[in-house]
């Protein structure tokens, strides 16, 4: 067998699979050809300049029939070639067309800037025959001569004439404001097309050793910068006469400019971050320090989140224990269709997941974080795969209301979203603090704090909302707090966690008030609040 080395050839190997990254891409061409026994040098253009050469990898493999399958086939040499291209002949023919565009447009603005000044001649024209007229009425009213008709037809004829030629200048003055900005908009361009600089282009050249003829497939892998993805997601709360319903859409966001265009292909979308890397920490060396303790006690008012993994999955009658959270394993999200990525740098979305769930309308009230009643509903995510963390577009009534967040959400587990404020409530609170001093005898200090809230509902249905208020949980035996039920509303009283919630039902035009009553008392050892 005899092998001979064959002449260059253009290979068309495109796009046919991209894996997204945090902040970088995977790109998979593929490539079939007819190629006899020997050496072959193939060359694919139009491919990314930026891609990172250490990252190439080709593979080839038999399609069809061969005519020997003793030796496999190899790829022998595959390196990026670049050159630089220069754009002169681009940036010629796109200044004369913004040129030729430009000259059209300056005659359309010397046209309207002659008929703004000639209505504008007018108008003054018609003013001085306006004056002359006034000016001829008084004389004849001097020599005690009446004749109203007249006058009344001269004066009203005059008024029509200044109101046509102020409407005249008015609309050609707007119609010339507009050309100009166009002009503008245009000489903006121009200058940017003068600005076209040389740009980089790249080819792949592969060569390959074919031991028998036949038809072979040719894949090739890279790693590009300049390309990312986000989660992005849309939720639409549809409100008729069967009830709630939420549908939700889960999206991702795609950014490339790596220099080539994405035909066609399918998009992987994975949350790995090959960027974290593998380095383990260093550690260092922590040093301890002992210290009298004081008898002054110094404390200190925590702000803590109750965290929670979610509002818990659907209710399923089953009696095997949850699942563990599938948060921080590595996902990857195919796209449902085939599509086109330009090299733009702007964003395409591309749909991921969708589903739809019967939802329930529920109002609350956190005055202290927010003097508003929100709109929440609470859905299951209905989907196959996870809601990965990321901003939300929110829909009610056919038109956008505002856009939110959402974490992570599992499959099957329940999530909530806000929806804005409930417009028909108005919110008023206020928080009084009384100190009591201790007496000789005593070392305990008290202090009573009283919260306030005033609902208006200036609605015309009755509306149920959900108050919740709360108060600081004690973790020290010298603090002491306490609610006041006998002056708390409906004698309520706090979780765990100190939060206290109270039912309303709102009736139209209906006023009501909620008093929150607690005391905190302290010993005189403690300091800080």
């Amino acid at each position: 067998m005899s092998i001979q080395e064959s002449k260059h050839t253009i290979l068309r190997a495109p796009v046919v699979e991209v894996t997204l990254l945090e902040d970088r891409a995977h790109v998979v061409r593929r490539g079939t050809a007819q190629l006899a026994a020997g050496v072959h040098r193939l060359r694919i253009e139009e491919v990314a300049p930026v891609l990172a050469d250490k990252t190439l990898c080709g593979a080839i493999a038999v399609v069809g029939m061969a005519d020997d399958d003793d030796a496999s086939p190899q790829v022998s040499d595959l390196r990026l070639r670049r050159r630089q291209v220069a754009r002169s002949q681009e940036r010629t023919e796109k200044t004369q067309d913004l040129q030729q565009q430009r000259d059209e447009l300056q005659v359309q603005i010397d046209q309207v800037a002659h008929q703004v000044d000639r209505d504008r001649r007018r108008l003054k024209a018609v003013e001085k025959v306006e004056q002359a007229i006034c000016d001829e009425l008084a004389v004849d009213v001097a020599w005690g001569r009446s004749d109203h008709e007249r006058w009344q037809a001269s004066l009203e004829q005059c008024a029509g004439e200044l109101r046509s030629c102020r409407e005249a200048v008015i609309r050609k003055s707007h119609e010339l404001e507009r050309l100009k900005q166009e002009n503008s908009r245009l000489e903006q361009r121009m200058r940017e097309a003068s600005q076209l600089r040389d740009e980089i282009r790249a080819d792949l050249d592969v060569e390959v050793v074919v031991a028998s003829s036949g038809t072979y497939e040719l894949r090739i892998d890279y790693i590009v910068p300049g390309a990312c993805w986000r989660p992005q997601h849309r939720a639409e709360l549809v409100e008729d006469t069967n009830g709630t319903r939420l549908d939700f859409t889960s999206e991702g966001c795609v950014w490339q400019a790596t220099g080539e265009d994405w035909r066609d292909v399918q998009l992987i979308f994975s949350t790995e971050r090959p960027s974290l890397g593998t380095r383990p920490p260093e550690l260092s060396s922590e040093v301890l320090h002992t210290q009298r303790k004081s008898d002054q006690i110094q404390v200190q008012v925590r702000q803590q989140t109750i965290q929670t993994t979610g509002v818990g999955g659907e209710a399923k009658p089953s009696d095997d224990l949850p699942g563990i959270d599938d948060g921080g394993e590595a996902l990857e999200l195919r796209a449902q269709h085939r599509l086109d990525v330009p090299c733009d740098g702007r964003p395409h979305r591309v749909p991921l997941m969708a589903f739809s769930d019967e939802v329930t309308i529920e109002r609350v009230l956190m005055a202290e974080l927010v003097p508003a009643v929100v709109v929440k509903t609470q859905q299951v995510n209905r989907g196959r795969h996870p809601i990965l963390a990321g901003p939300v577009d929110l829909i009610r009534g056919g038109g956008l209301c505002g856009r939110s967040k959402v974490m992570f959400v599992a499959a099957g587990e329940r999530f909530e979203m806000g929806w804005g404020p409930e417009g028909a409530i108005r919110v008023r609170r206020h928080l009084d603090h009384e100190v009591e001093e201790s007496s000789m005898l005593s070392s305990w200090t008290t202090q009573n704090h009283t919260v306030e809230l005033r609902l208006s509902h200036l609605g015309g249905a009755p509306i149920s909302l959900q108050v919740q208020e709360r108060v600081a949980v004690s973790e020290l035996e010298k603090v002491k707090i306490s609610v006041l039920r006998d002056k708390t509303t409906a004698g309520r009283v706090p979780d765990a966690n100190g939060f206290i919630r109270w039912d309303v039902t709102l009736s139209p035009q209906e006023r009501k008030t909620i008093r929150l009553a607690y005391r905190v008392k302290k010993h005189g050892d403690v300091s800080g609040i």
